[in-house]
């Protein structure tokens, strides 16, 4: 098996098999399964593929609601079950730990299941890389497109991005139970619109520069670009329907749509359609410590949309998007997470460089220079504000 810290598909799929053009690739979990109640039938679903012994990786607000029906879930199938508590942050350290604790638990596992947010089933990737057996994903928010991806996020222990690590496959399976997710705070539900939003322009973007590759070093494909726009007009139509639900505590047709649009087709769109500016930025602001503590990934991208769009002069869109956040309780500006761009200045400087760092930000389709960036995060900054004003 390739070692997971050196895997780098880039090197396979950017190579040029005429010698001239590269090559479109399209990836995928095996399985998505969405429905009310489908965590009671993980261990039957899991049967149909694998048997054995079966790890568990979840988080400590979770473990003990879900704990017991994951394990009463998995005896009934025949599989035996170990459970691992999540610490907190998708770092190399968290992933070789996990490695750690099931290499010397027993006879060896044919699987390892990832419960929890984004971060969780980052690591649980990263670990089951390690020890050569496929990973099952169950978010628990609907707050990101983490759960369908062959690549996890990572940062250091301070929570700062540091870099991608690739997975040889995507998950076996991604197991979403709607039930579950409703009873997330609604503030999961919106965070995940706002990460699920960029993708069709991130998409759009790599796909309209011959030079944009996705993460995997292929080019994009229309399949993914075409999931990337169905996921944008999913949102527009149905979130702010799927908002209400959530605070009503029902899980009715609009979230089943909210939660396929976060989940399945971002996840798709972004994967196999490539990103760009917005998540350049989003990553790129967890430079500041304040706002990577208190806010969720999808706010931050939120306003990596805000910049993208008005960098590329997109006003109309901007101007779309800015509405639509508004109305499900996105940011459309810096200052409603609490960061003055003005007054912080050295900050927003070390913020614009570690956007610049990130590679994908350089798939924009015009040279990106720190003078450049900072003033269009400051001009959809003051974009944003003017927006909320009149929409008040």
């Amino acid at each position: 098996m390739r070692n997971p810290e050196t895997l780098d598909p880039n090197l396979t799929y950017q190579r040029l098999p005429d010698g001239k053009n590269p090559v479109q690739l399209f990836v995928s979990p095996s399985q998505y399964i969405q429905g009310h109640g489908v965590i009671n039938l993980l261990g039957e679903y899991l049967s149909l593929c694998l048997t054995g012994r079966a790890g568990v990786l979840i988080t400590p607000g979770r473990d003990a609601a879900l704990s017991g029906i994951i394990s009463r879930s998995l005896n009934a199938a025949g599989f035996g079950a170990e459970k691992a508590v999540f610490q907190g942050e998708s770092t190399l350290e968290e992933a070789k730990r996990i490695v750690t604790f099931f290499e010397g638990s027993g006879s060896g596992i044919c699987a390892l299941i990832g419960v929890g947010g984004g971060k969780c089933l980052d690591t649980a990737r990263m670990a089951a890389s390690r020890l050569g057996v496929p990973v099952i994903t169950i978010p628990t928010t609907a707050s990101t497109d983490a759960p369908t991806a062959a690549h996890s996020v990572v940062y250091d222990k301070n929570g700062v991005f540091q870099h991608v690590e690739f997975c040889a496959t995507n998950p076996l399976m991604v197991l979403v139970d709607l039930d579950m997710i409703s009873a997330a705070p609604p503030r999961y539900i919106v965070a995940g619109m706002g990460d699920a939003f960029s993708t069709f322009y991130e998409a759009r973007c790599c796909m309209e520069n011959p030079a944009a590759r996705t993460a995997r070093g292929a080019r994009p494909t229309m399949a993914a670009l075409a999931i990337a726009r169905q996921c944008r007009d999913l949102l527009l139509e149905y979130g702010s329907a799927a908002l209400d639900e959530v605070r009503n505590n029902r899980a009715g047709q609009a979230l089943g749509r909210v939660v396929e649009a976060n989940i399945l087709l971002s996840g798709l769109g972004f994967e196999s359609g490539g990103l760009a500016g917005a998540h350049g930025v989003a990553q790129g602001l967890t430079a500041s410590r304040e706002l990577h503590t208190n806010c969720l990934h999808g706010e931050l991208v939120a306003i990596g949309v805000m910049t993208q769009l008005i960098m590329e002069k997109h006003m109309d869109e901007a101007a779309q998007a800015a509405r639509f956040f508004k109305d499900v309780g996105l940011p459309l500006h810096l200052a409603q997470l609490g960061f003055d761009p003005l007054q912080r200045g050295s900050e927003l400087d070390d913020i614009v460089q570690h956007s610049l760092d990130v590679f994908f930000i350089r798939y924009e389709p015009f040279a990106l220079t720190h003078g450049l960036l900072k003033t269009a995060i400051l001009e959809a900054n003051d974009f944003g504000k003017t927006m909320e004003r009149d929409l008040n």
